[in-house]
């Protein structure tokens, strides 16, 4: 996947099908092939994001923050003292280059109260950018999924861009489809993930077997 050419890749513990046990050669996958490796950690589990800035992740994720007050803390265990109470224990990472981007700090704000917060939890000291979380940020204003193109969660993303212009942070989200990859260009995005790994995984296997039935149609062979 990343040696297609992506400039990032999210390794993710919240959602994906993968243990602590894999992170490190996944980083070392990623990194390797020269993209930007992200960690997205299990929902209000601070110490695995402290953990996953400790084996060399470029970033680190921490999704579902909806205060103020949650933001502070989650930052704060990215963060050595003073400015926050991470551990001391680099492992991994203390063999990045000295050239390397600084270890980066997002946050998902993805419901309501996060929305609500969100010019609060864009002003947390240290934090680095956020991660907007469409589809459960469409479900918390009382749609569907199908509802994550609809006016009333892109009246949200605005409201969460801007706040993030104001606090000089960077604002990512989630594609996956071409449809929202442009919406989220048209409205000051510029970090997009452009789709999951098994998404892209289904699709090319289906073309190549449409591909492969259509060419092999009479002869009717197996694929």
């Amino acid at each position: 996947m990343v040696r297609t050419g992506f400039d990032w890749a999210v390794i993710d513990l919240q959602h994906g099908a993968i243990g602590t046990d894999s992170v490190v050669p996944l980083l070392s996958a990623v990194q390797g092939a020269g993209a930007e490796a992200w960690v997205r950690t299990q929902a209000t589990n601070y110490a695995q994001a402290n953990w996953a800035l400790d084996m060399g992740a470029d970033v680190v994720v921490v999704p579902q923050i909806g205060s103020a007050a949650q933001a502070r803390e989650a930052v704060a265990f990215c963060r050595y003292a003073p400015d926050g109470h991470r551990s001391w224990g680099p492992v991994r990472a203390a063999l990045r280059p000295a050239s390397a981007p600084r270890q980066r700090v997002y946050l998902m704000i993805e419901d309501t109260d996060g929305l609500a917060e969100s010019e609060a939890i864009c002003a947390t000291p240290g934090l680095d950018g956020i991660l907007i979380g469409t589809a459960d940020l469409t479900l918390s204003l009382a749609g569907t999924v199908s509802d994550v193109l609809g006016g009333a969660t892109f009246d949200a993303v605005r409201t969460i861009v801007e706040a993030c212009t104001r606090h000089g942070l960077d604002v990512a989200a989630y594609g996956g489809s071409q449809e929202m990859t442009t919406a989220c260009a048209e409205n000051g995005i510029r970090t997009v993930a452009v789709a999951a790994d098994y998404e892209v995984l289904h699709e090319g296997a289906q073309a190549a077997l449409a591909q492969a039935r259509g060419s092999y149609a009479a002869q009717g062979a197996r694929f």
